[in-house]
């Protein structure tokens, strides 16, 4: 494969040297993690289509699980004994004080961000199948 950026501290000669197929940013941090504790990274406007998509759908919701503020789809919530558990995925940020500002998290953060929210979690047992589920 062929070199697509070159860096050789000379400004005038550096940067993108051959075809950029795809490109994509990943500032801001913005996190999709499963309840199976899988996630991955996604830049800010993957953020907001997903959550736009939720709101048009109608199925958007909102909560806050210690520092975090989770969104995720209501119609993938099962109630059991009276708790609602959501199976699937949702997005995660950090806010950071400012109204649709949040903070970035490195890749340490987000290994304790999985950690800070565990205790969010729960097993369920869906027709003979264990899976986890986070109590929302």
């Amino acid at each position: 494969m062929a070199d697509v950026i070159s860096i050789n501290l000379d400004p005038m000669k550096d940067g993108i040297i051959g075809k950029t197929d795809t490109v994509e940013s990943t500032a801001g941090r913005y996190l999709v993690v499963g309840t199976n504790f899988d996630h991955r990274i996604i830049s800010e406007k993957e953020f907001w289509a997903y959550l736009k998509a939720m709101e048009d759908a109608g199925v958007s919701h909102q909560a806050i699980m210690g520092e975090y503020l989770i969104f995720y789809d209501q119609s993938k919530v099962i109630t059991v004994s009276g708790d609602d558990y959501l199976v699937g995925s949702f997005l995660l940020v950090k806010p950071s004080g400012d109204s649709n500002v949040f903070t970035h998290m490195s890749d340490e953060d987000i290994e304790g961000v999985k950690e800070d929210i565990s205790g969010y979690f729960s097993e369920l047992i869906i027709n003979g199948e264990r899976y986890d589920a986070l109590a929302v």
